[in-house]
């Protein structure tokens, strides 16, 4: 093919629009979908910060304690099963040379102090279906009754992230993680 030079010109526009055209048509279809990115995480639930008003005393193999129960509806089997409840403390309740009044930490919470002795407080949470535990022991049965400064709020994660990973993330981790706003 022998081409005169002043058709040319248009031939290669021609080409280069032809390829251009050929190229856009064939590399993207609509409708096509892309990599799968990292799966969701539902909405997370979490509580204000809320401070038990009566506190139940309880006896556990010889050793009492208190406990608190507290009504939790959005605590389901399916929570239980494919998510995670943590529970938090401030224990404001302590002198703050023990537990500093701006500490917070997720439970279990062992206390360790001189008061008469050597003494190692726990609290702890367990959660079923509508229902949140905090319960307290001592190590010397010290304590006839317990302040009612202390504080507490859960956060309830449905199925997304191992629950291994979440009972290693401090406070601030799960508050930043979680946008929780204090």
């Amino acid at each position: 093919m022998n081409l005169k030079p002043q058709y040319m010109k248009p031939v290669i526009y021609f080409m280069l629009l032809f390829s251009l055209v050929l190229t856009t048509s064939t590399s993207c279809k609509k409708g096509d979908t892309g990599p799968e990115g990292p799966p969701a995480t539902a909405k997370v639930y979490y509580s204000e910060w809320f401070r038990p008003d009566v506190y139940i005393k309880d006896t556990v193999f010889g050793a009492w304690g208190f406990k608190y129960n507290k009504a939790v509806p959005a605590i389901t089997q399916k929570i239980l099963d494919s998510g995670a409840v943590l529970t938090f403390g401030k224990l404001l309740g302590y002198n703050p040379l023990i537990w500093p009044a701006n500490q917070v930490s997720q439970l279990p919470i062992s206390v360790n102090y001189i008061s008469g002795g050597r003494q190692e407080d726990v609290w702890t949470a367990t959660a079923s279906p509508g229902n949140l535990r905090i319960r307290f022991t001592n190590n010397n049965n010290y304590w006839t009754a317990l302040a009612t400064e202390h504080q507490f709020r859960y956060v309830i994660i449905p199925g997304g992230m191992p629950e291994s990973k979440l009972l290693t993330l401090t406070y601030k981790e799960v508050s930043r993680l979680y946008n929780l706003r204090d």
